[in-house]
């Protein structure tokens, strides 16, 4: 408590410091009313000054151009706003406020330069002195698209970054960098303004982003040790600028969101029939109730009902985004506010999907004499309800307290039956239908779910009933604060020296998240013919609150000594994470409902807490001599709590080199030609301490051990389960090897890497001996290895000097991933239709050889000879019998390729031409295949659920000859097997794809048209997910669903909308 009060306090200070606005200096002001000589000067970041930089007063056509060394002077009004501009580098606004003399201008050089400084963790570097991995993600086209999550902002815009994420509102995209990393989480490491967030920032808004850098490499990312195993994503948010007016941006817009139809062509009401009539005859089942043989192969309901599924379910959903931006700053203070609000409402009916966001941030800095002060506080509120949020991978939900799962939301539409209603006004009430239901006071509400003499025994779980009935929603409110105070100890100490600079830093946040989760299940919800006690209607509600403190102190070395140039840090970080859980529920509601647990007939409750501590120590030297040869060293050192006291300290070096070849003497190419040619290799060892809590402590169970004491049997405790006590980190090495090239004044830069990535001691779950005497089958150990390698390449061309301005920038990169151990012996590891095998690829297929149809009873019968399959008939499937034992069992299936695309890619473009502006960005993968799960179900030979319309083919004879490419279907399988649904390359698409993830056309309207009322004024409309080119049937061919052992398995994700939206930005 006494340290949350100490954060607090300290927070605090620093916001009411930042909100002061430091007064002008009398000598130096003057009347406002008046015109008077200005003079400044103008420098870039590194403060060296510009010369021809130009200089007006804006709204005017005179101004100044400075001089040899960066002076300007000119006439201006005392209350007058200067315009600043030079060539590559940022415009930028200086209220003059009645000063004679300004403060001293710099500009920030635009993203084209390659001194253009990049934030890379503790400190920042100029872009061309970079020798680690780092990936700069160009600001100004963040700024150009409309984007509803951070993490989306990257999808095809760096290589080796890839980016899967269904279409449910507000759902946290999967983020992978360089492939799989762990067995556990592969997400990356997010900091924002310096602070480590952890691994998700779906709370945050995407408009407050300034800057992106992606680390990808240990040498970039070992500052931070062992959180930077999987990557670190690098945020900096929005700040104002000394001497700016107060500028109010406001950016919104509105859209719409189509799920697109016709994905999957599934059956009509008489199509439906007739498949379901001829799938009973071949199995020898009972034709349903309401269903009769017309003619020979067709078959008709009793009425006219056809419905469709996909009509009835899905609607057009509505998101809006609005934004405002206040920024600006005085003579020693600048200060940025930012306002977000997003709401997104979701493409099912009733209930949701839904997803509401507001977000407030205020960033503040302010100058002393020798001390820089830094305060940012953001808050945030978010809502998501509705039935699709997802439990796992697969957008698969599970809720305690129903008998069965409620079906996924596409999964249950798509297979429902087009002879039943949406809503019917005649299952308002079934007790008096089904007898199973009569003692329960089941009530449908109409939505049509039948079960009784007229449809037999087909029963559904309408998702209408479920996403109308069903209360699921959960409320989020996060804050973090961050306060730092950076000191120049020369200046303090009156030994300021323009070579040499010594800085010491205290940098301190604390953030805090509370979540509720609520879930309310009537009995009216129903799940295959099972129908629930209204006793049984559960109210479910969970809290949870998460925080976090930290602190740091670094002490930064920047020297100048000849040409030689050095950069030193050393530092030591504290950080500081709680849990609290809090769960309960009740069941047993009488009505009228009042939902509070207390009113529950019967209730009950649990709690957890939960605590981790981090201590790390950091060094990094970078040198460079001349700019010419590059060298960076660091060495950082960490203390986890998560790992046993002997092992917890971990130490993580790493070393990168670099040497610009285009700064030699004897560099053969024009240097106008080629501005920058460097070669960079690298080499580091980074660590993983995301493995849970306690994992290295085992538990004691009460009174499950009986003992004797003098022949008494006395009842106690005994340990419950086998854990490992010497669970370490786990442990990741990476080699980087990597060509930088910037041609013709910078309009072409072009990078190419190659990377190979090893991860040791990976937790995997090994096997506990069943005569261990304990309660678990398998145990966590460091057991496990694996290999990423793969090439990188990006590729950008710019030319603004053309009437049509235009910037073209392009990825590629290649992945070859390879388990090299899952420990003890061990040789493969199980997914859902996959297998891992050590010295293959994680989670190839898993499945049965396809050797075609059995066309005659010839051809099944010399099949059976070799290789038996029980119970097959002609027109089902034939398999390979790889085992040799003449039957076709489990044990002859076999790996069947990989789920992983071997390359990724990305293509975006940006054209101007006069006020109009178009952006265009897409991305792919090549070597790509994925099992969709709804197409392996609308294709299934057996049951009673709909299909799609090709599954008419099946059943076609001539004479006694099988002639459909579609095996024979059957209502119930009487085989050994179900032959014509085993799992087999039959099921494996080709999910190549190239999609345009997103088009925006703008145009800038001309500031004269509004008078001086706004400005900046900028119309768009704009197109999301408009097209994907692939031979890949479902939705999301990007979505690489399951578990890292099952990539590419598609189960049923929610589908991703078509969205196009309008929108406009403006400044006053």
């Amino acid at each position: 408590m006494r340290k949350e009060v100490l954060f607090s306090v300290m927070l605090f200070l620093g916001v009411a410091g930042g909100l002061t606005v430091c007064p002008t200096t009398a000598k130096a002001s003057v009347q406002q009313d008046q015109t008077i000589k200005v003079s400044g000067q103008v420098v870039d970041q590194s403060g060296e000054a510009l010369i021809g930089a130009t200089v007006k007063v804006k709204g005017a056509q005179s101004g100044a151009i400075t001089d040899m060394n960066g002076n300007f002077q000119l006439d201006a009004p005392a209350n007058a706003t200067l315009v600043v501009s030079y060539v590559g580098y940022k415009d930028r606004e200086i209220a003059v406020r009645g000063r004679a003399l300004l403060n001293q201008i710099q500009l920030e050089s635009d993203a084209m330069m390659l001194d253009q400084v990049v934030v890379v963790g503790y400190g920042t570097q100029k872009k061309a002195d970079l020798t680690g991995s780092v990936s700069i993600v160009n600001a100004d086209e963040l700024k150009r698209t409309s984007n509803s999550n951070i993490s989306s902002m990257l999808e095809g815009k760096v290589a080796g970054v890839q980016i899967t994420t269904n279409g449910e509102p507000g759902a946290d995209p999967t983020v992978r960098i360089r492939g799989v990393g762990s067995f556990g989480s592969s997400a990356p490491l997010y900091v924002i303004d310096g602070v480590p967030m952890g691994t998700t920032i779906r709370d945050f808004s995407p408009n407050d982003i300034e800057t992106i850098q992606v680390l990808k490499d240990a040498s970039a990312g070992a500052i931070y040790g062992s959180r930077a195993a999987n990557g670190v994503v690098i945020i900096t948010t929005k700040n104002g600028q000394k001497d700016q007016p107060l500028k109010v941006n406001y950016k919104g817009y509105f859209g719409v969101d189509q799920i697109p139809g016709g994905v999957y062509d599934v059956m009509n009401a008489d199509q439906y029939s007739t498949y379901l009539g001829q799938a009973c005859a071949n199995s020898g089942t009972p034709l349903p109730g309401g269903y009769s043989h017309v003619s020979d192969g067709v078959y008709k309901f009793q009425d006219s009902t056809n419905t469709d599924w996909f009509n009835e379910v899905f609607k057009t959903g509505i998101r809006q985004n609005h934004n405002v931006n206040l920024s600006g700053g005085g003579q020693n203070n600048t200060y940025n506010i930012g306002l977000d609000y997003y709401k997104q409402n979701g493409t099912l009916e009733g209930a949701g999907p839904n997803y509401e966001r507001f977000t407030a941030r205020v960033n503040n800095t302010m100058d002393t004499k020798f001390i820089k002060f830094r305060t940012s506080l953001v808050y945030s509120h978010s809502s998501q309800d509705g039935m699709g949020v997802p439990t796992d991978g697969n957008g698969n939900l599970y809720i305690q307290g129903m008998y069965g799962d409620v079906a996924n939301v596409l999964f249950g539409t798509l297979r429902m039956q087009p002879t039943i209603k949406a809503y019917d006004e005649s299952t308002w009430v079934l007790d008096d239908k089904v007898g199973s239901a009569s003692s329960y006071g089941y009530d449908a509400y109409g939505y049509g779910v039948y079960y009784d003499t007229v449809h037999g025994d087909i029963s559904a779980s309408n998702p209408l009933l479920i996403n109308n009935m069903l209360t699921r929603n959960t409320i989020v409110d996060r804050i973090v604060g961050t306060g730092s105070a950076d000191v120049d100890l020369l200046q303090m100490l009156g030994l300021q020296n323009k070579n040499h600079k010594l800085n010491y830093k205290l940098n301190l946040s604390y953030s805090k998240t509370n979540a509720y989760d609520k879930t309310w299940i009537p009995a009216y919800i129903q799940s295959n013919r099972v129908y629930l006690d209204k006793s049984n209607e559960k109210l479910t509600e969970n809290k949870r609150t998460y925080s976090d403190a930290l602190i740091e102190n670094t002490l930064t070395y920047d020297g100048t000594i000849g040409l030689n140039h050095i950069n030193l840090v050393v530092g030591q970080t504290y950080e500081e994470e709680n849990t609290h859980l809090l769960n309960a529920w009740g069941v047993n509601f009488s009505e009228p409902y009042f939902l509070q647990l207390q009113n529950a007939g019967d209730r009950d409750a649990s709690s957890y807490e939960y605590k981790h501590a981090l201590t790390s120590y950091i060094a990094r030297l970078n040198y460079d001599y001349d700019g010419k040869y590059l060298l960076s060293a660091i060495i950082r050192r960490d203390g986890s709590s998560r790992l046993s006291k002997d092992i917890r300290w971990g130490t993580f070096p790493s070393v990168s080199v670099g040497w610009r070849f285009d700064k030699e003497s004897f560099f053969p190419i024009d240097r106008n030609i080629v501005n920058m040619f460097k070669v960079r290799a690298s080499y580091g060892e980074l660590g993983n301490e995301n493995i849970g809590e306690y994992m290295y402590q085992a538990t004691m169970m009460r009174n499950n051990m009986t003992y004797s004491f003098g022949n008494n049997a006395v009842t106690g405790s005994a340990v419950s389960t086998f854990v490992d006590t010497s669970l370490a980190w786990e442990k990741k090495t990476t080699i980087n090897a990597g060509i930088d090239l910037a041609l013709f004044n910078n309009r072409i830069e072009f990078t190419a890497e190659w990377y190979k990535n090893k991860s040791t001691d990976l937790l995997y779950g090994v096997p506990v001996p069943t005569n261990a005497g304990v309660s678990n089958t398998s145990v966590t150990m460091n057991a496990a290895s694996m290999e990423n390698t793969g090439v990188e390449f990006s590729l950008t061309y710019r030319n603004n000097d053309h009437p049509l301005k235009h910037q073209i920038s392009a990825n590629l990169s290649t992945l070859k991933n390879k388990v090299t151990s899952l420990g003890f012996g061990k040789e493969y590891a199980t997914g859902s239709y996959s297998r891992t095998y050590v010295g293959q690829e994680i989670g190839q297929f898993y499945g049965w050889v396809f050797e075609g149809i059995a066309r005659s009873q010839e051809e099944l019968d010399a099949h059976n000879a070799v290789a038996l399959q029980s119970g097959a008939n002609v027109g089902d499937c034939l398999y390979k019998d790889l085992d040799g034992d003449g039957i076709i069992t489990d044990a002859d299936q076999t790996t069947l390729g990989s789920g992983m695309p071997s390359v990724n890619f990305g293509l975006s473009a940006h054209l101007e031409y006069k006020n109009f502006d178009l952006s265009i960005s897409s991305y792919g993968a090549l070597g790509y295949h994925v099992f969709d799960f709804m197409t392996y179900q609308l294709n299934s030979c057996y049951g009673y659920s709909n299909k799609e319309v090709g599954m008419l083919d099946a059943n076609r004879w001539s004479n006694s000859f099988y002639i459909s490419d579609v095996p024979r279907t059957y209502a119930a399988n009487t085989a050994t097997l179900a032959w014509n649904d085993l799992f087999s390359e039959r099921y494996i698409q080709n999910a190549a794809y190239w999609k345009i993830a997103n088009i925006e056309l703008g145009y800038n309207v001309p500031d004269s048209v509004f008078k001086g009322l706004v400005s900046g004024v900028r119309v768009y409309v704009s197109a999301q997910n408009l097209l994907t080119i692939t031979g890949y049937n479902g939705y999301n061919v990007d979505y690489a669903a399951g578990s890292v052992f099952s990539p590419g398995y598609n189960y049923c994700s929610y589908p991703s909308a078509r969205t196009f939206m309008g929108g406009i930005l403006f400044s006053f």
